[in-house]
C-alpha cells in the first residue's frame, strides 16, 4: 500500500543501515522468526512503496536515527549509545525506582518529529503488509487507525486521535543490540491494544484505542508538551525474557550451529 499510490519499487521493512548494528565483525546477523534461528544477511524487503514514498520514510526519520542507536565499541564489551547520551547529560524530570523520565523537549539534539516518524513508519509498514513469502495477512492489525496514521506519515498534519507512542531507552550496559519486527502485546485492562518493536537500545510501544489509560497517555512523546522519553532497564529485561523464550521455542538450524561453533573458536 503505497502512501501516494504510484508505481512501486523494492522497499525495505527496516532501514538497511540498522542491520549493520547487528553484525559481529564479518559475521552475519542472527534472525529469530517463523520458528527457526539462523544467520542471514538477507534484509526483509518487498514491492510496497513508490520512490517518492521511500523518500518520505528516509527523510522523515530513518536517516536521522541511523547513527544514534546502541552499538558495540570496537575491541570492547562496552556500547556507544548517542540517543541515551543526549538525555543522560540532563537531570530527569521524574524518577521512581529504576525508571527515569526525561523531557526530550529540553534536548535539542533529539528530533522528536524524526523519532516519531521513524517509529510510526515501521508500525504502519507492518500493518499493511505481511513481509513474508508464505503469509498474506499483515503482521499487525490497526483497523480504522491505519489510514489516519498513513495520512500523518504522508503530510505531518493531524496526528491521529487515540494513538499514543511511548519510547523507552535502555542504559548502555543493558542495551540489547537487536532488531525485532512489530508484534501485538497482551491486551491491558480496558481493552485497548498495544504494539511493540525494538531496535538497538530502544523499545517502542504504540497504544491505540479510546480506553487507553491516563498514565500511558501521559508518557506519549507526541501528545505531552514535554515530549517524555523513559530510561528504564526493567522493560528491557522483560524484552530479553520474551526474546529468550522465542529462541528456546525455535528450531536451531544447521547454519546457526555452524555459526555458533565458529564464534567459539
Amino acid at each position: 500500500m503505497c502512501l501516494q499510490r504510484k508505481q512501486l519499487v523494492k522497499s525495505h521493512f527496516m532501514p538497511a543501515a540498522l542491520y549493520d548494528y547487528c553484525r559481529e565483525g564479518v559475521n552475519s546477523p542472527i534472525k529469530v522468526g517463523d520458528g527457526v534461528v539462523y544467520p542471514t544477511d538477507r534484509q526483509t524487503c518487498d514491492y510496497l512503496l513508490c520512490k517518492d514514498c521511500e523518500h518520505i520514510f528516509s527523510d522523515g526519520g530513518e536517516c536521522w536515527i541511523a547513527d544514534k542507536l546502541a552499538k558495540w565499541k570496537k575491541g570492547s564489551s562496552e556500547r556507544a549509545f548517542p540517543l541515551y547520551s543526549f538525555l543522560a547529560e540532563r537531570a530527569p524530570y521524574y524518577r521512581e525506582g529504576g525508571t527515569n523520565i526525561y523531557f526530550a523537549a529540553a534536548a535539542p539534539e533529539i528530533r522528536v518529529d524524526k523519532l516519531t516518524h521513524f517509529a510510526l513508519g515501521i508500525f504502519w509498514k507492518a500493518s499493511v503488509h505481511s513481509w513474508s513469502r508464505t503469509e498474506k495477512e499483515s503482521r499487525i492489525e490497526f483497523g480504522s487507525y491505519r489510514d489516519a496514521i498513513r495520512d500523518w506519515l504522508r503530510t505531518g498534519r493531524n496526528f491521529p486521535h487515540h494513538v499514543y507512542l511511548i519510547v523507552n531507552i535502555a542504559t548502555p550496559s543493558h542495551a540489547q543490540v537487536a532488531l525485532t519486527d512489530p508484534y501485538e502485546g497482551t491486551r491491558p485492562r480496558g481493552g485497548w491494544r498495544n504494539f511493540l518493536f525494538h531496535v538497538p537500545g530502544v523499545l517502542f510501544l504504540l497504544a491505540i484505542g479510546k480506553t487507553v489509560d491516563a498514565p500511558t497517555k501521559a508518557l506519549c512523546i507526541c501528545n505531552n508538551p514535554g515530549k517524555p522519553i523513559a530510561i528504564c532497564d526493567s522493560l528491557t529485561k522483560k524484552f530479553v525474557q520474551v526474546l529468550a523464550r522465542e529462541v528456546q521455542g525455535s528450531r536451531i538450524t544447521k547454519a546457526y550451529s555452524k555459526y555458533e561453533a565458529k564464534l567459539k573458536r
